[in-house]
């Protein structure tokens, strides 16, 4: 009679190694919140705006 359990999966080393690989690039780069994010670009739309209107083409 075949048991009702079910057998653990297992994982392969080279997907555990790309989830590793992953986490460690994760870390290594600079985190922004998103709201930070948010106000830089707002600013720098609004300084592009006045330079631009301070400062017209030739």
């Amino acid at each position: 009679m075949p048991s009702s359990k079910k057998k653990k999966e297992t994982v392969p080393l080279a997907s555990m190694a790309g989830l590793i690989r992953y986490y460690e690039e994760e870390n290594e780069k600079i985190k922004i919140s998103p709201k930070l994010l948010i106000i830089i670009s707002i600013i720098m739309v609004a300084g592009v705006i006045v330079a631009s209107i301070l400062i017209p083409p030739p």
